[in-house]
C-alpha cells in the first residue's frame, strides 16, 4: 500500500507547503503539488516597473528608435531656462534647429518622390511614342505621326522638325511643310548653320547636342508664326546620316516651365535617336 507521504498528501507536501511558501517572502521557491504548480502557471506574473534604468537600457539596445521618432525628442526635453544672471540655456533653439532640419529634410524626400514619379510617367510616355514611330508603315506614314499626332502621345503642345538645307536644296530653305490643322506643327527647312546656331556651344566651343529653355518666346525658325504660343522649348540635335544635312527636333509648350535647363534630358534624346534611325532606315541612308 502507497503511503500518505508518497502520493503527496503528508503533512510537509500539499496545502501546507503552498501555504509557508506563501507565508515566507525569502524562499526562491516551494514544495507542493498540483494546487502549487496552478497557481504558478495561471497567476499573472508582476509588471517589472519601469525605472530610468529600463529606459536607458531599452533606449542603448534600440539606438535608432529616437531616429525614427524624432519628435520624440522634443517632447522629451525641457524647455529652455535662466541659469543665473545672463545665462541662458539654448537647447531650446537646438532642438527648434534639429526640427527644422529634418522637416526640411521631409520635404526633399517628399520633392524626390514626386520627381521620380513625374519621371517615371515621362519615360513610359516616351516609351509607348517610341512604339508607335517604330511601327510606322512608311517614311510618310513615320513624318505623319511625328508631327501631328506625337505631341498628344508625350503631352506637348507643338512639335516640329527642322533639316538644314543641302546644297541641292538651298532654294527650300524657309520652306515650311503643309499641316491639315491651322497652328499645327510642321517640319521646317532651315538655312544652313542654323542647328548650331538655334542650340548654341559649349564652353569649350564645341557643339550642344540639345537645349532646354524657360519662360521664352519659342524659335520662330522652327514654330514659325506659332512661336509666340510657345513659353518653354526642348531642342534635340538630330544626325540621320554623314550623306545628310543634321536636323532638330523641337518641342513646344504653353508653360513657361514644362522644359528647363537643368531639365533631365535622356529620354527626349532617346526619342530624337530613334526618329533619326528610323529617318535613314526608310531613306536608305548611309550611317552617321
Amino acid at each position: 500500500m502507497t503511503s500518505p507521504t508518497e502520493t503527496g498528501g503528508g503533512p510537509n507536501t500539499g496545502s501546507t507547503g503552498e501555504s509557508q511558501g506563501e507565508s515566507n517572502g525569502s524562499l526562491k521557491s516551494t514544495i507542493g503539488g498540483a494546487g502549487a504548480l496552478r497557481s504558478a502557471l495561471t497567476r499573472p506574473a508582476a509588471d517589472e516597473a519601469l525605472t530610468a534604468e529600463t529606459v536607458k537600457a531599452f533606449l542603448m539596445a534600440n539606438p535608432g528608435t529616437l531616429h525614427d521618432e524624432p519628435d520624440l525628442l522634443a517632447k522629451l526635453t525641457p524647455d529652455a531656462h535662466r541659469e543665473g544672471d545672463g545665462v541662458v540655456d539654448f537647447q531650446v533653439f537646438t532642438i527648434e534647429r534639429l526640427r527644422q532640419e529634418i522637416e526640411d529634410l521631409r520635404e526633399l524626400q517628399q520633392a524626390l518622390v514626386t520627381a521620380s514619379e513625374e519621371n517615371a510617367i515621362s519615360r513610359d510616355r516616351i516609351f509607348a511614342a517610341v512604339l508607335k514611330v517604330l511601327d510606322a508603315r512608311n517614311f510618310e506614314h513615320l513624318i505623319h505621326y511625328i508631327t501631328t499626332e506625337l505631341a498628344d502621345d508625350i503631352e506637348v503642345d507643338l512639335v516640329a522638325m527642322g533639316v538644314e538645307a543641302s546644297d541641292s536644296t538651298r532654294n527650300m530653305a524657309g520652306m515650311r511643310s503643309p499641316t491639315d490643322t491651322p497652328g499645327g506643327p510642321s517640319v521646317m527647312v532651315l538655312e544652313s548653320g542654323m542647328v548650331d546656331a538655334l542650340l548654341g556651344v559649349r564652353p569649350d566651343g564645341s557643339p550642344r547636342q540639345h537645349a532646354l529653355r524657360d519662360d521664352v518666346e519659342g524659335a520662330q525658325e522652327l514654330f514659325g508664326p506659332h512661336a509666340v504660343q510657345v513659353q518653354s522649348e526642348a531642342l534635340i540635335r538630330m544626325t540621320f546620316s554623314r550623306a545628310a544635312p543634321p536636323g532638330i527636333l523641337a518641342l513646344g509648350s504653353t508653360r513657361a516651365n514644362q522644359f528647363y535647363p537643368e531639365q533631365a534630358v535622356d529620354h527626349l534624346k532617346f526619342l530624337a535617336q530613334v526618329i533619326e534611325r528610323n529617318v535613314r532606315l526608310w531613306l536608305d541612308l548611309p550611317p552617321a
